[in-house]
């Protein structure tokens, strides 16, 4: 049988077992109520054997039963429908039927039965998936009608087919098409049909993207020749046309005119099969290579270019004598402005402005050539034909007669001003960003004046309370010095607090370079947060600390480290400012993480607030993009440049209704790693 007719042989293998049990009922309350004793005769000996069997029917056939009672118990399963769903008989029977049904689907469970026991005696089909114990799915077809049952009460007998091979087949379908789709996007090629005896054409969403045609709109010749271009249109046509009538496959280029006046050049290449009736169709795909053709225009165009670049190319030769005075220049080099003019009967050094301030270097280079022997890559300063400054790289090997007397050096030169500049410029970048980076931490600094006010005021206040006890002690009489001794002790305690507050705040007040030392980030976050109480205290923000005792030590400097914390946190503190639906709560955590099978450590900052987009999300960490009115949008490009100079990532991560996670990870200490 189909599975389709299996289903319905065991609907009504379920239908005679229910109906031959309650005619059992039936004949023995009638026996009951006459007062004679219930012996069975060879009528009921037979329907006990016809119910028996349906039974095993029942039990055994491969379809999964389930018989539901109004209020959605099961009352009867058989054993091969409880093991499909990876249950015993026993372990359904008396549960709600909704048990074995996804959350969002028992609505619609709900409803087909209520449908069922509307319309007793109807079959009702519909697909729908299950949860077995283990917690996979299973997709069902289920087949159900309600029945009288023999004392009047209805009951919903359930026949389910499982079509889990076959959804997950329709899923992957769908998938591939998917994934064909985003491919042919991302490659600018479309796919097509073409029945040449009907003229019938398919396209594929990219085709029509590439024709700029409407995916309602039917694909049809007139259209696309009204597409090509005039002056190709005879050429497709014969083409196309003897691949018809030969059944021969074909490749083709043509320009397409877009409705604007665009000019487009597309590929086409299809194979010639023969359909079931022995028809010609074509299957094949077109390709946008406008692209390609664009940079191919180009190239031509450019090709003379560099010819003429190739010959006034950067790099030029040279040679001197024995003297070490240049005696030959290529000559390209002076007419492309490289070299400056009248070199020749000088000596390098001659050239170069820079050889009365830089002498060591010139003193090594003279002492190499007085050895006669090779040298390579020395960068120095000179000027163009034009008195330009540039920076040349040169190498040269000494060259000798047949018996070994010296004549020179021949070498070659660079014009290497370009990756010198580069380098300079790379330079005063990085000097502008740690500039930046100071200034950042004085604006914070500025930013958090109330809370290190309140931290360094609390222990002067207790400075004072204590020296006040201890004048008081020692104004007693007799003097009480233990106790004065007590406050005095106190004093020092206070004043040292407020030392570490002031050494921290100068420390992230000073320029200096990074300093990396190992460091336990624990003690690096308890003093952030130290400067940062007052803001969480005005804003109304509780925190969670979640520090491990067994944390790897990092290599990191402690400024710049506090500096990217304090930074994190000041952000998850304003983005929470306009929080009130929830609590306002910020989280640092600091737990261990591998990545390759190495040992990293992990600190994550998350806040409450408004969260992100994707579109942030991708921009957030981008100089000079903020999404505060005042922002600067240098706060974060900053931090993911702190934390990568240390050898880690920064990113941020999205949280589950709302708010916003910013993860660091850094590698350990290496005297840690084991």
């Amino acid at each position: 049988m189909m599975p389709g007719q299996i289903a319905k042989f065991g609907s009504t293998a379920a239908q005679l077992l229910f109906g031959g049990i309650a005619a059992l009922r039936s004949r023995r309350d009638a026996a009951n109520t006459r007062g004679v004793e219930d012996v069975p005769g060879p009528d009921e000996a037979d329907l006990r054997e016809a119910v028996k069997q349906w039974r095993e029917v029942f039990e055994h056939n491969p379809v999964m039963y389930f018989m539901v009672d109004p209020a959605g118990t099961v009352v009867n399963v058989n054993t091969f429908g409880a093991a499909q769903l990876g249950y015993t008989a026993a372990e359904l029977i008396g549960q709600s039927v909704l048990s074995v049904f996804f959350e969002e689907d028992r609505d619609f469970v709900r409803r087909c039965v209520a449908l069922c026991l509307e319309t007793v005696e109807q079959s009702h089909t519909w697909e729908i998936r299950k949860i077995r114990k283990d917690g996979s799915i299973l997709w069902v077809r289920e087949n159900a009608k309600a029945m009288l049952r023999g004392d009047g009460t209805l009951i919903v007998l359930v026949a389910c087919e499982n079509i889990t091979e076959r959804k997950e087949a329709e899923n992957a379908l769908r998938q591939s098409e998917a994934y064909l789709a985003q491919a042919q996007e991302l490659s600018h090629t479309g796919s097509f049909g073409w029945k040449a005896a009907t003229g019938e054409i398919t396209w594929s969403k990219e085709t029509y993207r590439i024709f700029q045609c409407d995916e309602g709109t039917k694909p049809a010749i007139p259209f696309m020749l009204e597409r090509i271009h005039p002056e190709d249109r005879l050429a497709v046509q014969r083409t196309t046309g003897r691949a018809a009538r030969e059944g021969q496959d074909y490749d083709h280029e043509y320009r397409l005119v877009m409705p604007d006046g665009a000019v487009k050049h597309v590929r086409a290449v299809a194979r010639a099969i023969r359909d079931a009736g022995g028809g010609m169709e074509f299957v094949g795909s077109v390709t946008d290579i406008t692209a390609a053709k664009e940079a191919e225009r180009r190239f031509r165009e450019s090709e003379q270019r560099f010819r003429d670049y190739a010959e006034t190319a950067s790099d030029w030769f040279w040679e001197t004598g024995p003297d070490h005075r240049v005696t030959q220049i290529s000559e390209h080099s002076d007419t492309a402005g490289m070299a400056p003019s009248g070199v020749v009967g000088l000596t390098r050094w001659d050239i170069a402005p820079d050889s009365d301030l830089e002498p060591e270097k010139w003193q090594q280079h003279r002492a190499a050539l007085d050895a006669h022997v090779p040298f390579r890559d020395l960068v120095y300063r000179s000027r163009d034909r034009d008195g330009h400054p540039i920076y040349v790289r040169t190498s040269g090997k000494p060259f000798f007669d047949a018996n070994g007397d010296f004549l020179g050096y021949r070498g070659v030169c660079t014009d290497v001003t370009a990756a010198i500049r580069a380098d300079q410029a790379e330079e005063a970048l990085r000097k502008a960003q740690a500039e930046l980076a100071h200034v950042t931490r004085v604006t914070t600094l500025g930013e958090l004046t109330a809370s290190i006010a309140h931290e360094i005021n609390q222990p002067l206040a207790a400075v004072i309370a204590n020296a006040d006890a201890c004048i008081a002690w020692l104004g007693r009489d007799p003097p009480e010095l233990n106790a004065a001794r007590r406050s005095v002790e106190w004093v020092i305690e206070d004043g040292n607090r407020a030392g570490d507050v002031i050494r921290r705040v100068r420390a992230l007040a000073k320029k200096t370079d990074i300093e990396m030392v190992p460091l336990d980030i624990n003690t690096v976050v308890r003093e952030a947060m130290a400067l940062v109480q007052r803001e969480l205290a005005t804003h109304a923000v509780s925190t969670r600390l979640e520090l491990s005792s067994a944390l790897p030590r990092i290599s990191g400097d402690r400024i710049q480290l506090q500096q990217v914390l304090i930074n994190l946190m000041m952000n998850g503190i304003e983005a929470m400012q306009d929080v009130t639906d929830r609590p306002r709560e910020l989280t640092i955590r600091a737990s261990e993480a591998y990545e390759d099978g190495a040992r990293h450590l992990l600190l994550t900052v998350t806040d409450r607030g408004v969260g992100f987009t994707g579109e942030t999300a991708q921009r957030m960490f981008v100089p000079f993009f903020t999404t505060k009115s005042g922002g600067m949008g240098m706060g974060l490009s900053i931090c993911r440049s702190i934390v990568e100079a240390h050898g880690g990532r920064l990113s941020a991560l999205p949280n589950q209704g709302g708010g916003a996670t910013l993860q660091i990870i850094l590698p350990p200490h290496q005297e840690d790693v084991s």
